[in-house]
């Protein structure tokens, strides 16, 4: 049964003890709200950003190229510069072919926005004039400001208190590993000798590292830190998400819904290869926060689920947490529009 999001938002404010001022009273209108991720002393937290942040910028595409999408509103309405460091900017496409697209803004004029169609630089760049995918005059987007390490965990400062714990060294620190198509990650830490966040082996300022939307990342905490809890705040995703892939390779990332989610509620649609086993379909995996691992699941050929490490129950029923990281493995080669998975929305807005 599809479910009303207010409903869930509503949940998470009151489980938590904390109340949203946000907090939509009518889905006639996208919600906003909070969820919250308790990060335990001596435990690695695979976590992902399911909310984004309010909307700036909404309006139609009057002409496109391959990187580039501008509008002919009067005045030009981009007089702010969205790709200075400190404060990313993205687009997100809410119909057309693209819809549920979500690119980082590289460059802007006061009519047109420039973006990074490598898509978080997972796989080849996938042009927004591709035949069968491209953006078209009349496709409406939204612009909405990103998030940085600084902006989730803190600089250090007065006006932006560290939530957690830094040290002179990465082995004393806690840590935060961003995720791409690497399931090493990237490992950053908060050098207190410096005052800033730091790539592990690099001298660099990484304050403005960008955390992507639903995007995975990982928060380790050392045995000897206090517990604590991390609050995101923000807007539910108001269309169906596009995830973006590789052949032959594993892509992390996140359902990109604040709800918790079944199994039988994704629809990857002509793009996902469903089989008998585990090794000739694509898989998705989900994080086990109660084991510490990745729990495997593959589609059958009659469209239910089943567990790597159980081939016979019907796992359909499974539900991914909300805000839980999951990883795609691609079995064949893709590219251009077949670089994307759209699954429809697990809830109802109106």
């Amino acid at each position: 049964m599809r479910k009303k999001i207010f409903y869930f938002l509503m949940g998470v404010a009151l489980a938590t003890g904390v109340a949203s001022a946000t907090t939509k009273s009518s889905v006639a209108t996208v919600p906003a709200g909070m969820i919250t991720f308790a990060l335990t002393h001596g435990k690695s937290s695979y976590l992902s950003l399911p909310l984004t942040k309010l909307s700036t910028y909404t309006s139609s595409v009057t002409a496109v190229t391959t990187n580039t999408i501008s509008v002919d509103d009067t005045p030009a309405p981009f007089t702010t510069n969205f790709a200075t460091p400190v404060a990313p900017y993205f687009v997100k496409f809410l119909s057309g072919n693209e819809a549920g697209r979500v690119m980082l803004i590289t460059a802007n004029t006061t009519s047109a926005l420039t973006l990074d169609t490598t898509d978080h630089a997972s796989g080849a760049a996938v042009a927004l004039t591709t035949t069968g995918f491209s953006v078209e005059a009349g496709d409406t987007f939204e612009v909405f400001p990103g998030d940085t390490l600084a902006s989730v965990f803190g600089a250090g400062t007065t006006q932006s208190p560290l939530l957690l714990t830094g040290a002179r060294n990465v082995s004393a620190s806690d840590v935060v590993s961003l995720f791409t198509t690497s399931g090493t990650g990237t490992i950053y830490y908060f050098n207190t000798a410096v005052g800033f966040w730091q790539q592990y082996g690099a001298a660099a300022n990484a304050n403005n590292t960008i955390i992507y939307p639903y995007s995975a990342f990982m928060v380790a905490r050392r045995p000897t830190h206090p517990d604590m809890t991390l609050v995101l705040a923000g807007r539910v995703t108001q269309v169906a998400a596009e995830t973006k892939v590789i052949g032959n390779g594993t892509v992390y990332g996140s359902t990109h819904y604040a709800t918790d989610t079944k199994l039988s509620q994704l629809h990857f649609g002509a793009n996902w290869i469903k089989g008998a086993t585990a090794t000739v379909a694509d898989t998705l995996s989900v994080w086990n926060a109660a084991l510490g691992r990745f729990d495997i699941f593959y589609q059958m050929p009659d469209s239910t689920w089943r567990k790597s490490s159980d081939t016979v129950t019907d796992q359909s029923s499974f539900t991914i947490p909300a805000g839980a990281v999951t990883t795609i493995a691609k079995r064949g080669i893709v590219s251009g529009a077949a670089s994307f998975l759209a699954s429809s929305l697990p809830y109802s807005l109106n």
